[in-house]
């Protein structure tokens, strides 16, 4: 009985040493990433509709997206948090594929690929409605 509890205990002991040895090397194998950032970022196109519908307000949009190595938008981006209305969201989205990013970097200075979650606030500007343009104008009226 003694014989098979040493046995456990040496057992355990070999099991402790063998993961506090992988631990660290797993750990060295990080190496530290600078993370990308917004080079260029496109217009987001608005719809009238929803320029008036948010008229000076500040919507809050976060997205994930994986940022290739040279720097533009690879695969899809996802909404992890939306604004609360999708044709706002979708617009955002479609800016961000049309930017440009500066990629990730290692240590080393090799630039890789990296996934981020971009929390965007986007602030609406005051909408103010086009108006109608007539072949009279204020001045052609005054004039007659």
């Amino acid at each position: 009985m003694k014989y098979c509890l040493r046995k456990q205990a040496i057992a355990a002991v070999l099991l402790l040493l063998l993961i506090g040895l992988t631990i660290p090397v797993m750990a060295s194998s990080n190496v530290p990433v600078t993370p990308p950032g917004i080079s260029t970022l496109a217009p987001i196109s608005l719809s009238p509709e929803l320029r008036e519908k948010y008229s000076e307000q500040t919507k809050l949009v976060k997205v994930k997206a994986t940022v290739a190595a040279d720097g533009i938008i690879e695969g899809d981006v996802k909404v992890v948090l939306s604004s609360g209305d999708a044709a706002f969201d979708q617009a955002v989205v479609e800016a961000l594929q049309k930017s440009v990013f500066t990629p990730a970097y290692t240590g080393d200075n090799q630039a890789v690929a990296c996934s981020i979650i971009l929390p965007l606030n986007v602030n609406v500007e005051k909408y103010v409605p086009e108006e109608e343009v007539t072949g009279e104008t204020e001045q052609t009226k005054a004039g007659q």
